[in-house]
């Protein structure tokens, strides 16, 4: 595993980018709040899947089914150790900052990030993670955001596109089916545009908040410290414990992206969605992808030197 420090900038630059069209556009009325709803309902329930399902296609191989099951462990671990940071550090601060420091934005960042960085193939792995953190999302993520587990729902994470794709993708691999070209190139062009929807998506979630009363609220920088350094820090050090023949360096750093990426989405949605303070959750979710420009190619460099 060796990429160069330039393609990690060359990506973020080209993030930022996009995210400024998102902003522009929502500015300039080219896209309503209804229609950034339905760009992100497309991202999140046909870009993603497409691009997660391209990922399985292939024949079997053990060591792949291996991979699988350390991120998904190594995920679980992770997102117990950022929430004992949470309650550490934002315990007396709200449940929402909780949420922020725990569960990051891997299927709009983490994916596009992958993809670019070590390949298609390695997306198979990303998406276990986020299946998993989606789990955990919908169960504890939902009791943070409203204190109580009276909404929690099991369907809701078994209807969740992420893990619905999860189980097809895994049936296509254990079987080793390979899909007519038809439908592979309409999963592959379909998955094109996961990266440039998604940004052009958290743009438009950017444009959304206050700037000024955002940057002037110090929880928000507490919050992202811990989201964008501490956590990936945390995980980089337990990677780095784990010898290379448990996991190879490629699936580390798969793993190290899931955490070192902004604040999830679904802490805005969750907030709007349960009646929490959803400015606050748009806040975290918008500022922190901003300095996540800035700490995820630093983050990244540094997991490639220590784990390779």
């Amino acid at each position: 595993m060796d990429v160069p420090f330039t393609i990690l900038i060359t990506q973020v630059l080209a993030m930022l980018v996009m995210l400024s069209v998102g902003y522009v556009s929502y500015r300039a009325h080219l896209l309503s709040d209804a229609g950034v709803g339905d760009l992100a309902n497309v991202v999140m329930y046909v870009a993603s899947p497409a691009v997660m399902v391209t990922s399985f296609l292939g024949a079997f191989r053990v060591e792949k089914l291996v991979n699988a099951g350390a991120c998904a462990l190594l995920t679980i671990v992770i997102l117990l150790m950022c929430a004992l940071v949470a309650r550490i550090f934002c315990g007396g601060e709200g449940r929402i900052s909780r949420f922020g420091v725990i569960f990051s934005n891997t299927g709009f960042v983490g994916i596009p990030l992958v993809q670019s960085i070590l390949g298609q193939e390695y997306v198979l792995y990303v998406t276990v993670c986020i299946a998993v953190s989606i789990f955990f999302v919908w169960t504890y993520g939902v009791y943070l955001v409203t204190g109580s587990f009276q909404e929690v729902s099991l369907a809701k994470v078994l209807t969740n596109p992420a893990v619905t794709t999860l189980f097809l993708g895994f049936a296509l691999f254990l079987l080793s089916v390979r899909l007519p070209d038809f439908l592979s190139v309409a999963c592959s062009t379909l998955g094109s545009i996961n990266t440039g929807g998604a940004m052009i998506v958290l743009g438009c979630y950017l444009a959304q908040t206050r700037l000024g009363h955002m940057i002037r609220d110090l929880r928000i920088y507490k919050v992202s410290l811990l989201r964008l350094v501490v956590s990936p820090l945390l995980c980089c050090a337990l990677l780095w414990l784990l010898p290379a023949q448990f996991i190879s360096a490629d699936v580390k750093m798969v793993v190290l992206i899931t955490f070192a990426t902004p604040v999830g989405a679904m802490c805005a949605m969750l907030s709007q969605k349960y009646g929490g303070n959803y400015e606050y959750g748009a806040g975290l979710v918008s500022l922190s992808t901003l300095l996540s420009l800035a700490t995820m190619p630093l983050m990244l460099e540094l997991g490639m030197i220590v784990l390779s």
